[in-house]
Parts: structure tokens; C-alpha cells; sequence
């Protein structure tokens, strides 16, 4: 146990709980965002990947899968899946982080693994979002970095959280960006285990990678200082080894959760040659078999035979 009485050394690196969380605050408040490479020990950042893309997608398939935003991969569901995570997203050093910056009431939002691939473009925007678009409800962003990140790599611009309000925007084109604040512009290049906070009302963005073969895998959760709604947030009971009233309000216990899921997908977001995968594999599968029910018994007899002995 640290000086601070965080025992999670499981968890997170020594030199991240020995921090002074009054600093995490002022960073946020001044800045917008504090960052703290190799925050995470490995371990912990293996698992939750092992956990998350065990099964990364399968249509007809009564599990637990992800799906695909043309140019991303996204699981929402990490809280059925993966222990890890759930042990990481509800430990104390979390609670305490929202509750310096939020005060006592703070809700997990939404959450997702994702990968973001090459050639993917996203907008300059701000996550302080509902169904109704934009709105006033101060928020924080935790993302973690699941690999070595040198391209494509998280960006925020510095202090617009302070105004991004008065706009009352969500999305900025990159030619506004460029145009007023590109001396703002903040890069986040950072190992595997890297963790990054922001506040919700911070306009950002991961940076654009043409290299068609590029791969950033990374962890998303929002907490907001609103309890009332929140992302559908499914999870496995059996993770839980002890409820308190911080835990039920974090986890929103009794109240709604009918915000749209994002990413908005369906079949047509399913890139080309995934759908290609799938539509070979059951053609294939339902081939052979039907192949199968025609063979005369004997034939079947002496394939069985000679599987076994294979």
C-alpha cells in the first residue's frame, strides 16, 4: 500500500499512485488534460487486450462480439468480458481521481475497446454529448493506450475547455482548427500503458494515418458529474465482489440508461472484406455439410475412420 492507501499495485505502476491527485486537478482545470506514460502495468494492459478481441466478431453468434465502424473496430460490452477491467475501472485511485474532479456524484457514461485503422479520418470534436447533442454537463475522459502509440496518436487542444462552451459545438472542421489554434495542438505519442485524462468539453481528435496497415488499439470510458442517464452499460455480475453506494451510483444502479449506443453500426458499416470472410466461411461450411448428408453411409463410415486416425 502506497502513501496514499492505494493497494493496487496490481493495477497500476508505482510511480501513477504515487501521485498528488490535487495536481491531476489543476492540470484538468488549466489545461484540459493531464497525461502519465506507463501508468499501467503490462499485465494488466495483455489481459484486457486478450480479453477484448477474443472473439471479435460473428454474425448469428449468441456471445459476446464487436462490431466494425468502416475504418474502426469497437467493443462496448468489456464489462461482460473482462475482470481485469473491471477491477481497473472501479478501483479506488479511479473513484478518487472523478471525485476531485467531479465532486460526489459521477456516473461511468460510456465505455469501448477500439482500434483505430488507417486512413481513417475523425473530426476535431468535443464529448460533452447526449442524444440531444450538445450539452452542459462537466465530464472527464479516461484513455489508455493498449499499444505502442508514434502515429495516429491522441490530440487535444490545449485550454478549450474554457470556451468550447460558449459555442455550444460539438464538431470543428479542420480547417477552422488549423486556421485559429494550430500553436494549440497537443500530441500525445506514448507507450503501451499510457493513460490520458481530459475534460469532456476539450475539442480533440486522434490524428490521421494514411498507411493503410496502421493499427491503434486503445480503451475509452466516460465519466460525467450527471447520474440520471448513461450508454447501455451491461454487466457480468460475477465481477462484483462488493457494493457500496459509490459503486451503485458509478455503475448506475436503478437508473436509466437509453443514451444511443455509439458507434451507430449496422451491416453496411461492415468494411468489404470482413463481410467477404464471413459470407466464404458459412458458404463453405454449408457446402461440405450438405456434401456430407448425400455421401452413402459406408463412405461416412470410413471418413469418420480415417479422421479419427488423423
Amino acid at each position: 500500500m502506497n502513501k496514499l492507501g492505494y493497494n493496487n499495485l496490481d493495477l497500476f505502476t508505482k510511480e501513477f499512485l504515487n501521485l498528488d491527485l490535487d495536481n491531476i486537478n489543476i492540470e484538468l482545470k488549466k489545461k484540459g488534460y493531464f497525461a502519465f506514460s506507463n501508468a499501467i502495468n503490462s499485465n494488466v494492459i495483455s489481459n484486457i487486450y486478450q480479453d477484448a478481441t477474443k472473439r471479435k466478431i460473428n454474425l448469428n453468434n449468441n456471445e459476446i462480439t464487436g462490431v466494425y465502424a468502416e475504418k474502426q473496430y469497437f467493443l462496448t460490452n468489456l464489462l461482460t468480458i473482462s475482470k481485469t477491467f473491471y477491477d481497473f475501472v472501479t478501483s479506488k485511485i479511479i473513484f478518487d481521481i472523478c471525485k476531485k474532479c467531479l465532486g460526489d456524484k459521477f456516473r461511468l457514461k460510456a465505455l469501448r475497446y477500439y482500434e483505430t485503422y488507417g486512413k481513417h479520418h475523425m473530426q476535431w470534436h468535443t464529448d460533452n454529448k447526449t442524444d440531444r447533442e450538445f450539452a452542459h454537463i462537466p465530464g472527464i475522459i479516461f484513455i489508455f493506450y493498449l499499444s505502442d502509440v508514434e502515429d495516429g496518436q491522441f490530440q487535444y487542444l490545449e485550454g478549450s475547455h474554457l470556451w468550447s462552451g460558449e459555442k455550444a459545438c460539438n464538431n470543428y472542421t479542420d480547417e477552422f482548427i488549423k486556421k485559429n489554434y494550430s500553436e494549440k495542438i497537443k500530441n500525445f505519442k506514448f507507450p503501451s500503458g499510457s493513460l490520458i485524462i481530459y475534460n469532456t468539453y476539450g475539442i480533440h481528435r486522434a490524428k490521421p494515418v494514411f498507411d493503410k496497415n496502421f493499427i491503434r488499439k486503445s480503451v475509452f470510458f466516460q465519466v460525467d458529474s450527471e447520474v440520471e442517464n448513461s450508454e447501455p452499460i451491461i454487466l457480468n455480475t460475477e465481477f462484483i465482489t462488493k457494493v457500496d453506494s459509490d459503486l451503485k451510483m458509478f455503475l448506475g444502479f436503478g437508473k436509466k440508461s437509453n443514451y444511443e449506443v455509439h458507434p451507430k453500426t449496422s451491416i453496411n458499416s461492415l468494411p468489404l472484406n470482413k463481410v467477404t470472410r464471413i459470407l466464404l466461411k458459412y458458404i463453405t461450411y454449408r457446402f461440405l455439410r450438405n456434401l456430407k448428408l448425400l455421401l452413402p453411409k459406408k463412405i461416412k463410415i470410413i471418413l469418420k475412420n480415417i479422421l479419427k486416425l488423423n
